[in-house]
């Protein structure tokens, strides 16, 4: 994630969103981590260790970027002070409260917040696509993009659901007794499968008619084949690290996505933080915007171990990890499930919606101050 002299020459007018290297590299090349995490998971890993490495390295700086935009922002803690404090409040007391009386449920609900999560990202970036494209797409090109991506995680998922196929270590995923049936499986396979088949007619046709939004295109297909083969690369006690491919990718695709809006924040004069502005902009280097968010990251794997070695709430070891990881991750869902919607619409504040600047900004030319 250089800064220093963009010589991937980009332009105004293209759809990429920092560049065709840039973006191709950060936003869809680091998919590469699923086949090698898979391979890892195959060839049996410990899930202690996979866990730990994938929370270190990307999941939990991943989280933190978040707070960068918003928390970290002087503006925006003036413009939302009430509604960041609640979260920070509301959000980990859920979580504790859950973690002891409804263990299951509360895993049972990350697994599907994360899935959503991971594909409402690459909406919002296919949104971003579009927007930059300059092309107007009708309502129903628009509505199978989002088929494609919101169900491609769930044929298998769901057919593994429904035979109680489906844990998180060795606590079992609940769905409502209501869905627990073949119809939910059958109805899903069939939507899906009639979806990608729509969007490749059209995709097909888009192409030939000279107007394809490639970057769009390539990330959509990208995202729902692997989203599609994800819960069928483990079995059982190993299905969690199946998923921790996944969310490799994600984190580090949405580090590349903060890194680029502090970028284009800063260069637009819309950061007022001295703070987040010495670790990110032009002219700084990645690496200490990564380094902040690996420092936060050691803070937050210290407050677990502390729980674990206090026992305040007399809880397994698990449920204090949760806990921990619980308490920020799902801040960070909650604030990005409201930024990825919000930044979608065409009055979006940029000082109300950090996410709206990728989307609206225009591509700097190599000259310009993004290029050092």
């Amino acid at each position: 994630m250089e800064t220093q002299g963009l010589s991937f020459a980009v332009t105004r007018r293209g759809p990429w969103l920092y560049g065709a290297r840039w973006d191709v590299t950060w936003l869809m090349g680091t998919a590469i981590v699923v086949p090698i995490t898979l391979a890892l998971v195959w060839g049996g890993i410990s899930s202690e260790a996979l866990n730990l490495a994938v929370t270190v390295i990307a999941g939990g700086p991943h989280v933190f970027a978040t707070f960068l935009t918003t928390y970290f922002d002087p503006q925006y803690r003036r413009r939302h002070g009430w509604a960041l404090a609640a979260v920070a409040v509301v959000v980990p007391a859920l979580v504790v409260f859950l973690t002891i009386t409804r263990f299951q449920q509360l895993l049972s609900f990350f697994i599907f917040a994360a899935s959503f999560h991971v594909l409402q990202q690459n909406a919002y970036l296919a949104d971003a696509y579009r927007r930059r494209f300059g092309r107007p797409e009708a309502w129903p090109s628009r509505v199978l993009d989002y088929m494609v991506l919101f169900l491609s995680f769930y044929p298998i998922a769901a057919y593994k659901l429904v035979r109680n196929d489906f844990t998180m270590g060795d606590v079992r995923i609940l769905i409502p007794d209501l869905v627990k049936t073949e119809f939910t499986c059958k109805a899903i396979a069939v939507l899906f499968a009639a979806s990608f088949l729509a969007w490749s007619m059209k995709t097909l046709q888009e192409w030939r008619n000279g107007v394809l939004n490639r970057p769009k295109t390539a990330l959509i297909l990208l995202t729902s084949t692997i989203a599609f083969m994800i819960p069928a690369m483990a079995a059982g006690e190993r299905m969690e690290l199946a998923f921790q491919a996944v969310n490799t990718w994600h984190s580090l695709q949405y580090l590349g996505i903060i890194w680029l809006i502090l970028n284009l924040r800063k260069a637009e004069g819309k950061s007022a933080s001295p703070f987040v502005g010495s670790v990110s902009g032009p002219g700084r280097a990645a690496w200490k915007f990564y380094g902040l968010c690996l420092l936060f990251t050691a803070v937050q794997l210290a407050v677990i171990l502390t729980l674990k070695a206090t026992r305040p709430f007399s809880l397994s070891g698990a449920q204090y990890h949760y806990i921990g990881v619980f308490s920020v991750l799902f801040i960070h869902y909650t604030l990005d499930g409201y930024f990825f919607v919000a930044a979608r619409s065409s009055g979006a504040d940029p000082m109300d919606v950090p996410f709206v600047v990728p989307i609206r900004s225009a591509v700097p030319d190599p000259s310009s101050a993004l290029a050092g």
